[in-house]
């Protein structure tokens, strides 16, 4: 069903309230994306990779994005369990070898499925590698009307920076519409943490940032204000307010409200589609199948938590951006200030793993994953550390990038996750 209008949803809303429904809660389904690149990290077309793809699976839906030689994974609404995960980590490993497999047939060349927040190479940051799609295109010369954003020596261009950034989206559904403004609202001041704990993206085209997450900021930058941390002056606690948040934007090419949500990037919206969710997509995609597996994980069990037992009051949104800020900048190396007080992100983000294991036992789930985010916590280190790193060792940024691309792959394929 598409809203066209406020007032449709408004319409729809009473409707609910006089015909009571209760949809299931906590289904959840996944959008994974990666870039297909050869083995010097160039980028390759996936245009053809699409048909052949969906015709192999029926558990997933393959999809373009706004660069070229992005893919995009799509899996189906599925009740949350230890075991579904379990399932989905199999099929999204087999996936990926057959993603390389149709690509080699394709392209002729060795290719690698890479799973980064932000892709390295700089051949991807032109023209060449915007989608030929209605809506891609749109978009990028939207985006052209912003100026160029300077990131370490280079400058980038605001419509080639979607071109070079993959993040993993999840979708969780809620019990009802009261429900869902409770679960993205949570959510929202989640948003530091979750940056924190998957942060992974310091190379962007060729360059060595000083930030562990510098998808996030560039993104921002080139969507003139509809990507970030929502621009909420108070937490909606309905789905109407919220409508009326996103109704109070200029639409880019939406021709409805549920059109006009999907313009806007931010790191948590709610999905105006039935049955109604909340769509979390502020992490980087993760290296390894098993790493994406331990993020759904935590935010699944760590929302749980918070919906059950969590008393405390919401902290204000301007200690949310700070502590976003901080994230970005220090991963876990650095300190969240709430309510005044200064705590560590490693000491806070140990609280909440306890906690997430507590909400997936409530869900009748145990803990399969979390100990993948467990240690990045205990050595105070995130795979954008080892990123870093593993770029400066190559040598000049073309054996950086190439060696980088690789090592990533090595562990992608064994499903081995780099930390």
């Amino acid at each position: 069903m598409e809203f066209k209008t406020l007032d449709d949803l408004k319409k729809y809303l009473q409707l609910l309230e006089k015909h009571r429904h209760h949809p299931e809660d906590y289904v959840f389904g996944i959008e994974i994306e990666g870039a297909l690149v050869d083995k010097e990290g160039k980028p390759l077309e996936v245009k053809e990779l699409i048909p052949h793809l969906n015709n192999i699976y029926q558990d997933f839906e393959f999809g373009g994005e706004a660069g070229a030689c992005q893919l995009e994974i799509r899996s189906f609404p599925r009740n949350f369990s230890t075991e579904m995960l379990r399932e989905k980590e199999e099929y999204l490993h087999d996936a990926i070898e057959d993603i390389v497999e149709v690509a080699e047939k394709v392209h002729k060349t060795d290719a690698i499925f890479l799973l980064l927040g932000a892709n390295p190479h700089p051949d991807v940051l032109s023209d060449k590698w915007i989608s030929n799609t209605i809506r891609a295109k749109t978009m990028a010369r939207w985006r052209s009307q912003f100026p160029s954003i300077k990131i370490a020596n280079k400058k980038i261009r605001p419509e080639h920076i979607a071109l070079a950034i993959q993040s993993i989206h999840i979708h969780i559904q809620g019990k009802g519409p009261e429900d869902v403004a409770d679960k993205f609202n949570r959510l929202l001041y989640m948003v530091p943490e979750h940056i924190a704990i998957s942060a992974n993206s310091p190379v962007v085209g060729g360059e060595v940032v000083d930030y562990a997450e510098a998808r996030l900021l560039l993104y921002e930058m080139a969507d003139g204000g509809n990507a970030g941390l929502p621009k909420l002056r108070k937490y909606p606690i309905s789905l109407i307010e919220y409508g009326e948040y996103v109704s109070s934007f200029q639409p880019i090419l939406a021709k409805s409200l549920t059109e006009m949500i999907k313009e806007r990037h931010e790191d948590n919206r709610i999905r105006f589609e039935i049955p109604f969710r909340v769509e979390n997509r502020v992490c980087p995609v993760q290296c390894t199948i098993r790493e994406n597996m331990a993020l759904i994980e935590y935010i699944i069990g760590r929302l749980k938590y918070a919906q059950r037992w969590s008393r405390r009051d919401y902290p204000t949104l301007k200690e949310i951006e700070i502590n976003r800020l901080e994230a970005i900048k220090e991963s876990i190396r650095g300190n969240f200030i709430w309510s005044g007080k200064s705590i560590s992100i490693r000491d806070y983000l140990m609280e909440n793993i306890e906690k997430a294991e507590k909400g997936l036992k409530s869900l009748d789930a145990q803990p399969r994953y979390l100990q993948i985010l467990k240690r990045r916590i205990i050595r105070k280190k995130t795979p954008a550390d080892v990123i870093r790193r593993w770029f400066r060792r190559g040598g000049d940024e073309k054996e950086g990038i190439a060696y980088l691309v690789n090592k990533i792959w090595e562990h992608t394929i064994k499903n081995r996750p780099i930390i």
